[in-house]
């Protein structure tokens, strides 16, 4: 049988020293074990930082590139609409040689023909005007209406063969043909539609 001589007191400071190396054991592992997630993590957040560095480094050139397009945009909307103007200004005037060929298919048709209204426009081609300038084909899309009156219908299909036949309209179009009679004269009103192009150097 086993008697412990010694005084309580001490007795219970041992045990409390005891119990205190053991957890401190158990502290000190959890706090190594602590230390190593934090050295990890840590070592984690550098090598992202580094990361997040080198994007930011390759980022801020197209940043720049991008306000660098911008300004070239802005510049070339400026530049543009500057040659617009410029190509609406040396767009050569055509209606007097027009009115030549008008008057010569006038005089080519069988009967009597009278153009009471003439309307000029030219739309440049603006979607394939790269395209077809680097290809030196015709950039500008010239239209003319023609109202008139004829004698008849073979006096109006003559006038708009001779048009056809002038080999400068690629396209003429007879859009309107009706009758009219005032007193004894009668006759047909007609409006008819030539189409051509050219480029803007001829």
């Amino acid at each position: 049988m086993f008697i412990n001589l010694l005084p309580e007191k001490l007795v219970i400071k041992m045990l409390v020293r005891r119990r205190l190396r053991q957890w401190a054991l158990v502290w000190a592992a959890l706090l190594i074990a602590g230390i190593v997630v934090m050295a990890g993590n840590y070592r984690d957040v550098q090598h992202s930082q580094l990361q997040l560095d080198v994007l930011a480094n390759q980022i801020q050139p197209l940043q720049q590139l991008q306000v660098q397009t911008a300004s070239l945009d802005s510049r070339l909307d400026v530049l543009q609409q500057e040659v617009d103007v410029l190509e609406s200004i040396c767009i050569p005037d055509r209606s007097l040689a027009l009115l030549a060929i008008l008057g010569e298919a006038a005089k080519s048709s069988s009967g009597k023909v009278q153009i009471e209204r003439m309307q000029l426009s030219s739309n440049r081609n603006r979607e394939n005007s790269k395209r077809a300038a680097a290809a030196s084909l015709p950039t500008y899309l010239c239209s003319i209406s023609l109202q008139g009156v004829t004698d008849g219908d073979q006096s109006l299909a003559s006038f708009v063969e001779s048009l056809r036949k002038s080999n400068v309209f690629h396209l003429v179009e007879l859009k309107s043909s009706l009758m009219y009679q005032i007193d004894e004269t009668h006759g047909r009103q007609f409006q008819i539609e030539c189409k051509f192009a050219e480029s803007p150097g001829t």
